[in-house]
């Protein structure tokens, strides 16, 4: 079966001294196991669109359990996110996030647009890059069916407070009120005030969130997908808003990813 899909390159595997193994995420197909053969020969057709995090228009032939490219057209190379170390780690990070959440045969337009966007800020150097990771971990969780309920303090329903007790497993959050009601060990967890650092009553993993970072996280949330980038935060806040995000991602896809780690060594 031959098929011409869109798609964005989110890693790749060499095989020889020419060929390739790539992983693409479509829209219409989701996460797609494709073959390149000779797509490493630089006066190879294929050679630019088959490139990571390459968006292009494939035409693929299907070979047993994956694709193989005939013909392939770039569409856009993100080629501004390769020129800082800081750029390329942080697509690399979003690119893992989305194989390991992506599904083969289940459609992802929702994701995929995530990506696209995500890559052309970071190659547009448009937004900060923590803010387009953060903006990218709280969505990507939201598509994956963990979106936190941010409308209102889970127990009495206030919701304009000075400070956030956000429950990041429940994917809820309280007033200080409630919080005290609601945990023993409030007293003897209150002195890690830094809510990028969280407070653990219990078995709960609890983010201490700024009106700000509240703002911002509701905000992702509940936006449309051409808005989501919409908003600035400063210095403590875009930090712990990152931070935040990172958390609840880890939280609810219980997910290792390796590059993360270096990104963490180099930011």
């Amino acid at each position: 079966m031959d098929i011409n899909v869109k798609g964005v390159v989110l890693s790749e595997t060499n095989v020889g001294e020419y060929d390739k193994y790539m992983t693409v995420l479509t829209a219409e197909y989701g996460k797609m196991s494709v073959y390149g053969s000779n797509v490493r020969r630089l006066k190879n057709k294929n050679f630019t669109a088959t490139q990571l995090f390459s968006y292009s228009e494939f035409y693929l032939t299907q070979r047993g359990d994956h694709y193989v490219v005939k013909e392939s057209m770039l569409i856009d190379s993100f080629y501004g996110l390769r020129k800082t170390i800081d750029s390329l780690s942080i697509a690399g990070y979003l690119a893992e996030v989305a194989s390991y959440m992506s599904v083969e045969g289940e459609n992802a337009e929702e994701l995929l647009r995530l990506v696209l966007n995500s890559f052309y800020l970071i190659a547009q150097e448009s937004k900060p890059l923590k803010m387009i990771k953060g903006v990218f971990e709280l969505r990507a969780a939201c598509i994956e069916g963990f979106a936190p309920d941010l409308v209102a303090c889970n127990s009495c329903k206030k919701h304009n407070l000075n400070i956030y007790y956000f429950d990041a497993e429940a994917g809820n959050f309280y007033c200080e009120d409630c919080f005290k009601k609601s945990s023993n060990s409030f007293e003897e967890s209150l002195y890690k005030t830094n809510e990028s650092e969280g407070i653990y009553p219990g078995t709960r993993l609890i983010l201490i969130l700024s009106p700000d970072v509240y703002l911002a996280m509701r905000y992702v949330v509940y936006s449309k997908q051409e808005k989501l980038f919409s908003f600035v935060l400063q210095d403590k806040a875009l930090d712990d808003f990152s931070s935040v995000c990172e958390k609840y991602l880890l939280c609810h896809t219980e997910y290792q990813y390796k590059t993360l780690s270096f990104l963490k060594q180099i930011m």
